[in-house]
């Protein structure tokens, strides 16, 4: 693959070439000493020496307009002009003194870009810095590699045009991860910012619609076909947890997703299928789709033997939860020992569930059978 050439440099930041000028300056000079020395022999007048320097500037002008134009280096010329027409004979010797002393400097001088990097050493980046810079930048993948505390952070700390880059960037790269992003930028201080979240959260509401009857349409022509419908069910699964419903369309679209997974578990998967259109995958979603239902004894009598066969520790995370809201805990205390639910307390995700499953454990470790304290109980995750 070829690579472009760098860009050049302007010429307004490359160094003043040696030469430059030099014959306009001797030019000017010899035709302003000769002005002052027919002036001061008597041949002319000064009127006629006025003129005469009238003329030599408006010929310096067309000369440095005609140079820039071509695009040659015209800072010295653009210098010999203004102090021709300010000092008159000692415009010449000005600007020889000038290209002279730019030259003599320019030898030792460090370029802007090496004087600022010593002077202001560059730290590492972090993760929002660096999504910042590729916002700014224009960079299409800056959603794709950030994450959606870097996507706050912006939106939290940022400036209207770093604000604005985030929402027509989530516009087009959306993922319900990112859910939390569009809800911020829908409640941001500023009204543009609002006006522009609420315009790129209608968009994606389209395109996850239009994209549905798609895959409605593709479902019913396959009749069958596990994969076609679990490409249905997780993507109203994806839709619902957008952010850019309303409570009751939520519910609706949960409930379409639910009725898809099980479609999907009753058909036959094809030999060579991925593992994520196995009966495992398909069960896990449908416990936790049930318990977002608040359809809490289907959701206990699902998870019940998941959570004993699957290695995914979530649906035993899920069971407890299903049996702290039907107040089993007698049943809870012997859940809670799952030595796998420890291990998923410890990931980022699941941080807050480790003081509630410390407090069970002691609970259980002291005999307490009388009242239990009433806990909110961590909400589930959705599986990926």
């Amino acid at each position: 693959m070829t690579t472009m050439p760098p860009l050049p440099e302007p010429i307004g930041e490359q160094p003043v070439p040696p030469a430059s000028g030099l014959g306009a300056i001797a030019v000017s000079l010899a035709i302003e000493l000769a002005l002052v020395w027919i002036v001061w022999v008597g041949m002319e007048p000064l009127q006629s020496a006025l003129l005469g320097h009238a003329a030599l500037i408006a010929l310096l002008s067309g000369y440095t307009f005609w140079r820039g134009r071509t695009g040659h280096d015209v800072r010295i010329e653009g210098w010999l002009c203004w102090f021709t027409l300010t000092l008159g004979p000692l415009g010449p010797i000005s600007t020889l003194a000038l290209l002279i002393m730019t030259n003599a400097f320019g030898r030792v001088a460090k370029p802007f870009d090496e004087w600022y990097a010593a002077l202001f050493p560059e730290e590492e980046a972090n993760a929002s810095e660096r999504l910042y810079q590729r916002l700014m930048s224009g960079r299409e993948d800056a959603v794709a590699e950030g994450s959606v505390n870097s996507l706050t952070d912006v939106l939290f700390t940022g400036n209207t045009r770093a604000k604005q880059a985030v929402v027509a960037l989530l516009a087009r790269r959306f993922r319900s991860d990112f859910a939390p992003a569009l809800q911020m930028a829908l409640n941001d201080s500023e009204a543009s910012i609002r006006v522009q979240a609420a315009t790129a959260a209608s968009a994606i509401e389209e395109r996850f619609h239009a994209q549905r009857l798609e895959l409605e349409h593709e479902a019913r022509k396959r009749h069958g076909d596990r994969h076609t419908m679990l490409r249905l069910a997780r993507h109203m699964d994806e839709y619902a947890y957008a952010g850019v419903l309303d409570p009751d369309r939520m519910l609706a679209t949960m409930t379409s997703a639910l009725d898809s997974y099980r479609a999907a578990r009753g058909f036959t998967a094809v030999p060579g299928a991925p593992e994520t259109d196995g009966n495992e995958s398909i069960d896990i979603a449908i416990g936790r789709l049930l318990l977002r239902l608040d359809r809490i004894e289907e959701a206990a009598t699902h998870l019940a033997s998941l959570s004993q066969t699957s290695p995914d520790p979530r649906p035993a995370l899920w069971h407890v939860e299903c049996l702290y809201r039907l107040r089993r805990f007698d049943e809870l205390r012997k859940r809670i020992e799952d030595p796998r639910l420890a291990e998923l307390a410890l990931t980022d995700s699941y941080g807050n569930v480790n003081p509630v499953l410390n407090l069970w454990q002691i609970s259980s470790l002291s005999n307490l059978l009388g009242d239990v304290p009433e806990l909110d109980a961590p909400d589930p995750v959705v599986a990926t």
